[in-house]
């Protein structure tokens, strides 16, 4: 007759034994599927992501703009007009950008965008000019356009735009 100790001895054994060819016959399986890593893309659809990154490139230089009239970076006239220039630039393109309705499903455009097209391209069309508008030569007419631009790009996203 086994010992008490050789049984728990023989148990655990027989336990890891089992858990270790659950893990064999797993491990081909798990093998299978596709890797999950951090610098793959959510987005798929390159349309998509061009939009995305349209849409990134226009906050780039929205955010030049905006730290220097809340004084988070120092006023530049240059550096101001480069960023009025990319704005000009990169709102210019918003409605080839989404001219046809590719979707995804972490893209955050509404289908509204496609179904009241006139409405977005005019939106779209304001924001350009409005981009154009601005008045980057000094930080007090920065100041008193750049909020009509702000204006003009939330009112796009108010309707056009998923929340998160």
């Amino acid at each position: 007759m086994p010992r008490p100790i050789q049984t728990d001895l023989l148990r655990r054994l027989f336990r890891r034994l089992c858990l270790l060819g659950a893990l064999l016959v797993c491990l081909p399986l798990l093998s299978g599927l596709p890797p999950l890593g951090a610098d793959e893309p959510v987005v798929r659809d390159e349309a998509v992501l061009a939009r995305q990154a349209t849409m990134r490139q226009a906050k780039a230089a929205l955010g030049v703009l905006m730290d220097m009239i809340a004084q988070r970076r120092r006023f530049d006239r240059p550096t101001a007009r480069a960023a009025q220039a990319d704005l000009v630039d990169v709102l210019d393109t918003l409605p080839e950008r989404f001219s046809e309705p590719h979707m995804d499903r972490h893209s955050r455009a509404r289908s509204l965008i496609w179904q009241d097209w006139g409405q977005f391209s005019a939106l779209a069309r304001a924001a350009a000019r409005t981009a154009r508008d601005l008045r980057p030569n000094t930080l007090p007419a920065l100041r008193r356009s750049l909020p009509d631009l702000m204006a003009t790009c939330l009112a796009c996203h108010r309707h056009y735009r998923r929340e998160r």
